[in-house]
């Protein structure tokens, strides 16, 4: 029982190794010693003191030595040979011997070709790397300064001034006025105080986030004019002039659209026809309270919307702009927002599949996204729901799933 016991703790702590996959040598090369040395096994790759070969003259002592370093290296050599990654493992050093096999894995990972390449793509992400609110704002600082010590460790020394500037540029826009602020100011921080005010900043923005505008319908926000308190000028002191209700009720009923009697404008069968024609070019904007930690790239599913919109500007491949009269949503608020324009939106599920929104309207103003359900139908998609998950399907090909709760219907709303 507790050989199965030692043998089973042994297979979990290698399994548990990260991969060598010829980039990652000194992720690879720590996790191996303390692994090795947790199970005692280390002694191989500790020194290069090879035991003598046992003769008839050895002694006890000598061929517990050598017995021990043996078994070490050899189970050294195995797990060495099974973390390597499968196209790494063509092109293993061919040596019996673990530390010698540990050096030259050092020697191919360290080259000068390899530190190039290595250093040119963490350079490129340290210089480009932006906030997206996809996590909280600790991880992406503690990010950035781990591939800034990266850097330092293969001879590219990235100074705190730098770090610290890096990182104040990779902020969005809601991070301007933090932005002003620390640069009017005389003195330079260093990397933890930036960290302590980026924190405390982003615990203020996500306060600031009482209200969350999401699309609803299409059409034109017709301003319903009972909503409006009757005005008091011109009110008589005499109370029994005031009829009541009656007096606000219209008599006739007319159409707004084509000048008609007998309807009104939302059931106008020349403005359907119009808008059948024209093609749909406003949706209604509605406002939902109470939704102040709504990340800023979460996607709504919407079975009233008639095209998709998204304020995120990354993800469009390219943004056609739109110009004319017809470049305007209409908000819940009775302000207008401008759309910037529409193109092909890549949106990354939890599966790593890529959806295509096409004809994805891009509108910076709104603070949500809206994934409408007719044109995912329209291009054969399925969706379920079951055991407490959605599920998103075409042709019978799985794209994602997600528990309800993360998903929000929204129906129309009505003129």
């Amino acid at each position: 029982m507790v050989k199965y016991f030692a043998a089973s703790s042994y297979f979990a702590s290698a399994n548990s190794v990260v991969k060598f996959n010829g980039q990652n040598y000194a992720e690879w090369f720590q996790q191996i010693k303390f692994s090795l040395g947790v199970m005692s096994l280390d002694q191989a790759i500790l020194t290069d003191d090879e035991p003598a070969a046992l003769t008839d003259d050895s002694s006890e002592l000598d061929k517990s030595r050598f017995d021990t370093w043996e078994r070490s290296n050899r189970l050294c050599l195995n797990l060495l040979r099974m973390t390597m990654a499968d196209n790494i493992k063509p092109y293993m050093p061919k040596t019996e011997k673990a530390r010698e096999f540990m050096v030259k894995i050092k020697e191919q990972s360290q080259s000068d070709l390899a530190d190039k390449s290595i250093v040119g793509s963490l350079m490129s992400e340290l210089t480009t790397k932006r906030f997206d609110w996809s996590g909280l704002i600790h991880d992406h600082l503690t990010h950035m300064s781990n591939l800034a010590s990266k850097l330092t460790s293969m001879g590219m020394e990235v100074h705190e001034s730098f770090l610290v500037q890096f990182i104040i540029n990779s902020l969005l826009i809601e991070y301007s006025q933090f932005q002003v602020n620390y640069n009017t100011l005389k003195e330079k921080w260093n990397f933890q105080e930036l960290k302590a005010m980026v924190v405390q900043e982003e615990g203020r923005l996500k306060k600031m986030k009482d209200q969350v505008v999401m699309i609803a319908g299409f059409g034109n926000v017709g301003a319903s004019s009972s909503s409006k308190k009757p005005s008091n000028k011109g009110k008589k002191k005499d109370k029994a002039v005031f009829k009541g209700p009656e007096s606000q009720i219209r008599k006739t009923v007319k159409c707004f659209f084509c000048k008609k009697e007998c309807h009104i404008r939302k059931d106008c069968p020349k403005r359907r026809a119009w808008f059948d024609k024209k093609g749909t070019k406003y949706l209604f904007v509605c406002s939902e309270l109470n939704l102040v930690e709504v990340p800023n790239n979460t996607w709504w599913l919407d079975y009233g919307a008639s095209t998709h919109v998204s304020h995120i500007k990354q993800g469009f491949k390219s943004i056609q702009p739109i110009k004319g009269p017809d470049r305007f949503l209409f908000m819940g608020n009775r302000m207008k927002a401008q759309i910037e324009g529409m193109e092909t939106y890549s949106l990354i599920l939890n599966t790593s599949c890529t959806l295509d929104l096409d004809k994805c309207l891009y509108v910076p103003q709104c603070a949500g996204n809206l994934v409408s359900v007719s044109k995912l139908d329209d291009l054969g998609f399925n969706f379920e729901i079951g055991n407490g998950v959605f599920s998103l399907y075409r042709k019978n090909y799985f794209y994602c799933n997600a528990p309800p709760a993360t998903v929000r219907e929204l129906p129309p709303r009505p003129l």
